[in-house]
């Protein structure tokens, strides 16, 4: 009896301790202000010297939080810090994988270039961008896309990350804090939504005919069309939302599953793939990678019917995946299949394909 009643005690002081550190995590932010959610034992003044490194600011969080008895603030609740008063760093990104022409602030670039606040990043048809922010966040920019880094920042006391990535025309895909410890703000913007996330796999598009969209596929979301900017709708894994390009909000969209796909060799250097149609694919997005993880684009193409042949750029391992596009031009989550080539393609010295009677040996693009 006294094991068992020692064991529930230890296994209930574990399950608090997990609870508290789970409502201590940042909870991203809100307009001007950071959320966090108050864990046992931590006070205004505490928290204060945490994010602003300065204790005294505690009056300020009082007022912007309504707080009339600062020793009665109950556990979990989420405190609004504005991020005017939090102590912020400049913080640059490290490329990890490039392809093709890429410009920074319309200078091209290779990938020892370190991206940082203010840049204007421009990828080139069949040019990719993957970077790593330094909580090991990742930004992937496929070809033909612009974007603006409006804000490229940490924490001073936390090193949590303060950025606004501003598309201005094309797509962007993000896996905020893989690590879980959290985002200050981790924002997309487009010139008629913004998508907060934290934690998130999740992909965005800016087009100045169609407006723009976001595609969740992990975590949580908040999407604020500039129609209605002071209401946001909240998403959760495998949804999409769509704005027109007057700002206003479609209906959450659940995104369509990936699909089957079989692979069977049709040369040494190539690959047929036999898709299996979804209920409601109107296309599917084909990719080759380098990694599993699909950051290492080589290859992209948008197929409306279901089958296509892929390649690499010679003898190895690579990885071949396909997601779907519903009519709204939303995608779900993708199939990954691996493939191997047995025999040497050509390309150029930029990467960009060289015909044969066989078809293209090499595409780069996202």
């Amino acid at each position: 009896m006294k094991i068992n009643t020692l064991i529930s005690f230890l296994l209930l002081n574990i399950t608090a301790l997990l609870m508290h550190n789970a409502q201590a995590q940042p909870a991203g932010a809100h307009g001007n202000n950071f959320l966090y959610q108050i864990k046992h034992g931590e006070t205004l003044s505490s928290l204060s010297e945490t994010f602003t490194t300065n204790q005294s600011n505690w009056q300020a969080i009082k007022r912007n939080n309504y707080i009339a008895n600062t020793r009665k603030i109950p556990t979990g609740m989420t405190l609004r810090i504005p991020f005017t008063l939090i102590d912020e760093v400049p913080d640059q990104a490290t490329i990890i994988y490039l392809t093709g022409n890429v410009l920074v602030n319309n200078r091209l670039i290779g990938k020892n270039h370190l991206i940082s606040e203010a840049d204007t990043i421009t990828t080139g048809k069949q040019s990719n961008i993957t970077f790593a922010l330094s909580d090991e966040s990742k930004v992937q920019i496929p070809p033909d896309s612009t974007v603006f880094v409006e804000r490229l920042r940490k924490f001073r006391g936390t090193g949590l990350i303060d950025s606004i990535f501003n598309i201005e025309s094309g797509k962007l895909a993000a896996h905020a804090s893989p690590n879980k410890t959290g985002v200050g703000r981790f924002e997309i913007r487009t010139p008629v939504s913004i998508t907060g996330v934290r934690g998130t796999v999740v992909r965005a598009e800016a087009s100045p005919q169609a407006g723009s969209s976001s595609e969740l596929l992990n975590g949580k979301a908040a999407f604020i069309p500039s129609a209605s900017s002071h209401q946001s709708v909240h998403l959760n894994a495998n949804q999409g939302i769509t704005a027109n390009n007057k700002g206003q909000a479609g209906d959450i969209i659940e995104l369509l599953p990936p699909p089957e796909i079989r692979l069977s060799q049709s040369s040494p250097f190539a690959f047929k793939v036999t898709i299996l149609p979804v209920s409601g694919a109107t296309a599917y997005l084909v990719r080759v990678s380098n990694d599993i993880s699909g950051y290492d684009v080589l290859y992209t193409d948008t197929v409306r019917k279901p089958e296509t042949s892929v390649t690499g750029p010679g003898k190895g391992t690579y990885y071949v995946s396909v997601r779907s596009i519903d009519s709204n031009q939303l995608a779900g989550a993708d199939a990954v299949q691996p493939f191997t080539i047995t025999a040497t393609g050509i390309m150029t010295e930029s990467g960009v394909s060289i015909g044969t009677q066989s078809g293209p040996l090499l595409q780069r693009q996202y």
